[in-house]
């Protein structure tokens, strides 16, 4: 094997590298947004079920302490 050949696979061998290093990280980012997609989708689906309980109230339980009146009016 010549000079130009051993260069060659020496610089295919960092790009790989690169690259590995790469596909590493971008794997790292996936999962993460993977994992907060989940939340996201969990946390959603419990505010649905929250306000779908709300709806299923009578009018007067779902009266919030905002909307009634101090004692002195």
């Amino acid at each position: 094997m010549d000079d130009k050949q051993a260069q060659r696979i020496t610089e295919l061998e960092i790009s790989l590298a690169h690259l590995q290093r790469l596909f590493d990280q971008l794997n790292e980012v996936v999962t993460s947004e993977a994992i907060r997609s989940d939340k996201m989708q969990r946390r959603i689906s419990e505010l649905e079920q929250q306000l779908k309980t709300s709806k299923e109230k009578p009018a007067e339980e779902n009266r919030s302490l905002e909307d009634e009146r101090p004692p002195h009016y």
